[in-house]
């Protein structure tokens, strides 16, 4: 499109209010809080555009005081700006017709009086789609709202100075030369504070004003509780352990490690969900795509290769799922990219299911998800060295053990459940979960994080054995039942717990019924469990919140809350007290200390 082009859009648009995006999560709770929260005299209009019966007509939008959507849309609609490395490059590559330039929908076709991305850090990789179409927004104004701005690396500060237009560093090579790199070195700390403070106003539980804290919340306590395994369940476990830790010298004596970093991420995967329940690693095991989506693989022609290969080395991809970037990628033989952990809780206990992506109807299973591995070895015709070889008789017989009963973690996490929320239980089963005797007269409400669905899916099965009642909130269900999830858990007394995937559950829901959190598995990064603790110990919370942290002991769950503490030391380094901490990333020795190689 030609400057003269844009220039006559740009004239034609137009002019709106607030454009709020958000996640799809909260898109029901923003417009209930501006509802609820605004005075009858100042009442704002308020329009929700979600849904397949969205209006064409940007003049119908701009009517509204607000307008509120989904980063999902903003990438659909929003013409995307080129990738920030590429801007200055050579005309090739800006003249190359690419398949985001396109015309705007609706909401791009609005001057928007102010912007507000809600969850901003949803933008952090300034390559995704999402972060390019937030940053092509026209508006006067724009506002960042984030509880967790930085979460794992300095670069993710530029999506942020890109979108608010702030100079110079909303040029990705000043961004670089002037901040990214001077950290990168072990200092610079001084100059990025020095910016922040600039354009961020940082308010935190603990903030005092006139020796007053701003927010004052009652107390919240935190429990860590190291779960022991059975006998059948670490015998398992070291097997698999020992097993990967091999494969990991292997890889560092030989110099491979980054050539094998999706297999080691994939290996420590696994690890992971063995300590929530071995019949994971089993389902893995035969479902995992290195096998049976080879097999596929080789019956593809080239061209079909080249182009998914092509599709997932794209590095403005997000994941169809969570719309974030692939943790993990892998592509379906539809062309569509997803962390391996979303499509296979997609997949699990299913032969097949409908892709994932909006809008795609194709009917996939785990032999049509491919990984750059496998897609590269198909290719060039090689043979298959997976050295993860499949698992021995004796673990085979130890699943078959463990099938029809529950892991250890689910029965801490039962055991936890009844004490908080069954007053009959007695007073000194409680206080191994830090619950004073104090509460047995007053039944709560729990809400209980996992990474994945498949594990709701078994605690689900003990829930109802045991009476609790429940409901579920995961990223496979509509707006609409979301909200009936949220709601039901907040105002039926009969509803004892809420499942919650930590992807679709972590993010700007309000759910203060609760006063107990259960966190079943340790993610890699401390700042999305305390995004999921804040759903109930936040503004509107009047009692005491009990935080239990379940890990297995002496396993790589262990090892991930020491990074975790490395990845706070990042976050206080750049936001907080510069003299404390520096960048750390999964290096070698990391992935030694997790492995357990000595």
């Amino acid at each position: 499109m030609s400057s003269s082009s844009r220039s006559e859009l740009y004239k034609e648009k137009p002019a709106g209010g607030t454009l709020v995006v958000c996640p799809a999560s909260v898109l029901r709770q923003w417009g209930r809080e501006l509802d609820e929260k605004v005075a009858e005299e100042s009442k704002l209009s308020v329009l929700v555009y979600h849904g397949s019966k969205r209006t064409l007509d940007p003049a119908e939008l701009a009517k509204f005081d607000v307008v509120l959507t989904t980063y999902a849309l903003i990438s659909i609609e929003v013409q995307k700006q080129p990738l920030a490395d590429e801007e200055k490059l050579g005309s090739k590559k800006r003249k190359r017709k690419d398949e985001d330039d396109s015309v705007p929908g609706t909401l791009g076709k609005v001057r928007w009086f102010r912007v507000i991305l809600d969850e901003a850090h949803i933008i952090k990789n300034h390559k995704t789609k999402a972060a390019r179409a937030c940053c092509s927004l026209e508006a006067k104004t724009r506002w960042c709202l984030s509880g967790t701005p930085l979460q794992n690396q300095i670069e993710e500060l530029y999506s942020y100075f890109r979108f608010l237009r702030h100079d110079p560093y909303r040029d990705y090579a000043r961004f670089v030369n002037g901040i990214k790199k001077l950290i990168c070195g072990g200092y610079g700390y001084r100059r990025i504070g020095t910016v922040l403070k600039a354009i961020m106003l940082r308010r935190t539980k603990d903030t005092l004003i006139d020796g007053k804290r701003i927010l004052d919340l009652p107390p919240k306590t935190t429990h860590l509780r190291r779960v022991q395994f059975s006998d059948v369940e670490r015998n398992f476990y070291d097997n698999l352990e020992e097993s990967y830790s091999w494969w990991l010298k292997f890889y560092v004596a030989k110099g491979t490690v980054r050539e094998n970093y999706a297999k080691i991420l994939m290996m420590l995967l696994r690890l992971r969900q063995a300590c929530d329940h071995p019949l994971f690693v089993q389902n893995a095991h035969k479902k995992v795509v290195r096998r049976e989506s080879f097999v596929t693989a080789m019956t593809l022609p080239n061209a079909k290769l080249h182009s998914l290969l092509k599709v997932l080395e794209k590095s403005s991809v997000v994941c169809g799922v969570c719309f974030d970037p692939p943790e993990l990628a892998v592509v379906s033989i539809c062309g569509h990219v997803f962390c391996f952990e979303c499509v296979l809780n997609h997949l699990t206990e299913k032969e097949t299911a409908t892709c994932p992506e909006v809008g795609c109807k194709e009917d996939i299973g785990v032999s049509a998800i491919f990984t750059e591995e496998v897609l590269k070895e198909c290719l060039s015709d090689s043979d298959d060295t997976d050295g993860d070889s499949s698992q021995s008789s004796s673990d085979e017989e130890d699943v078959k053990i463990l099938k029809n009963e529950p892991s250890s973690k689910i029965k801490a996490a039962i055991q936890a459940l009844q004490a908080c929320c069954k007053p009959s239980i007695p007073s000194s089963q409680k206080n191994e979960f830090g619950m004073a005797s104090s509460q047995i007269s007053n039944p709560a409400k729990a809400l209980v994080f996992s990474q994945w669905t498949t594990m709701l899916d078994l605690l689900e099965e003990e829930l109802r054995d045991k009476g609790l009642k429940y409901r579920r909130l995961d990223g496979t269900m509509s707006l609409n039942a979301r909200d009936i999830a949220v709601k039901e858990f907040n105002t039926n007394p009969e509803v004892d717990v809420m499942l919650m995937s930590l992807k679709a559950g972590n993010l700007g829901l309000n759910m203060v019924a609760a006063t107990h959190v259960i966190l079943l598995d340790p993610w890699w990064n401390p700042t999305t469990k305390d995004q999921a603790v804040d759903r109930a110990h936040r503004i509107g919370q009047t009692r005491p919140v009990t935080v239990t942290r379940l890990t297995i002991q002496n396993t790589v769950e262990d090892r991930i809350l020491t990074l975790q503490g490395l990845k706070r030391q990042l976050v206080s380094a750049v936001i907080g007290d510069p003299s404390r901490g520096s960048a750390a990333g999964l290096t070698v020795q990391d992935l030694k200390h997790l492995f357990n190689v000595r």
